[in-house]
């Protein structure tokens, strides 16, 4: 009796044994993120230390000490991290992705009409409509490789609703679909005063979901790399348009006016206002699409937000079509978050 407990004692032994490792390791991670924490608390607390000494009348008066810009820089991308950690312990986690609005009020002054006609079976389209994003991501797999490496799926889904046009029966004049598989690279690179926050490398499909000949779409790969410094931000967004063959290719011309990628610049105001930047488009061509956004809190979670458009690339039907297109509404991530600086 003896001799046939012994391999099962040493199977309950080994099974013990396995589950306090595992136990210690999550253990020892977690350790080891607050110790981080606190080495950032304690960095900049050395930094106000070391400020106070180069400014002794400014310390003697009182003044309130202000951040170093790559302090602030650093500060962002560690937020941004712990958020993410926290998303991706939970399997079931879905985060924002891109911005999420809502723009009750959307007033275009050039509708491209000849495209809505057969939408609305001839009526013309109204130049007020609504306008939202939804876009969000869901993480895959982590540090791919070695210690970096955040693989995520995205989401975005772009619409211009035609909600107060009773007479064609309030139809979706335009979607926009961008389904995308990315690797993102968290990382504190410094130069000339700029930490650049992070590196993405994306394969994006972006299409309208219509049949010919108003079908649009195309693949696209794209590296986004995100410079902080201080309240500023400067993204920079090229890309590679995947090669189709010529009986395939719904828009053959479409760099010609959406260019070869996209360069955005942020700002941080006073009592968290932000306001941004867009250009795309194609200069040796001629063709230039311009967006400008101001935001600032309104109430709750929710940001009240305004979004001027003007030129070529705002949406898949209307890629070689001049908007020029004045938004109000609301929006819900500021930039300066987790996943604002997105495009």
């Amino acid at each position: 009796m003896v001799t046939r407990k012994l391999p099962l004692i040493k199977l309950l032994v080994l099974l013990s044994l396995a589950t306090f490792s595992a136990s210690a390791i999550a253990e020892s991670q977690q350790e080891i993120e607050a110790r981080i924490r606190a080495l950032n608390a304690e960095l900049y607390d050395l930094h106000q230390q070391l400020q106070q000494v180069k400014t002794p009348g400014e310390a003697a008066l009182d003044l309130p000490l202000e951040q170093l810009p790559e302090e602030v820089a650093r500060e962002d991308l560690n937020e941004r991290r712990e958020l993410e950690q926290e998303s991706s312990r939970n399997p079931f986690s879905i985060t924002t992705h891109r911005t999420n609005y809502l723009f009750p009020v959307s007033y275009n002054t050039n509708q491209n009409r000849e495209s809505f006609r057969t939408v609305a079976n001839g009526t013309p389209a109204d130049s007020v409509e609504l306008k939202f994003q939804f876009s969000a991501k869901v993480n895959l797999a982590e540090q791919v490789f070695g210690n970096y490496g955040d693989v995520y799926f995205g989401y975005t889904q772009r619409s211009w609703w035609q909600a107060y046009n009773t007479d064609a029966s309030s139809p979706f004049r335009e979607t926009n679909y961008e389904p995308e598989i990315f690797i993102d690279f968290d990382n504190a690179w410094e130069a000339l005063g700029w930490v650049n926050t992070r590196n993405r490398v994306s394969l994006n499909h972006q299409s309208n979901g219509r049949s010919d000949p108003f079908s649009r779409s195309w693949n696209r790969v794209y590296l986004e790399s995100i410079f902080q410094r201080g309240d500023w931000a400067f993204t920079l967004a090229p890309h590679w348009r995947v090669p189709e063959s010529t009986t395939n290719d719904d828009n053959p011309d479409i760099e010609r006016y959406m260019g070869y990628g996209d360069i955005r610049l942020a700002k941080r105001l006073n009592n968290n206002h932000e306001v941004s930047g867009q250009l795309r488009g194609n200069p040796s061509a001629g063709n230039i699409g311009t967006q400008i956004d101001y935001s600032w809190p309104a109430f709750n979670s929710l940001r009240a937000h305004l979004q001027y458009y003007y030129g070529y690339g705002e949406s898949m039907i209307d890629y070689d079509h001049r908007v020029h297109r004045l938004s109000l509404g609301f929006s819900l991530n500021p930039l300066f978050s987790a996943t604002g600086l997105n495009r």
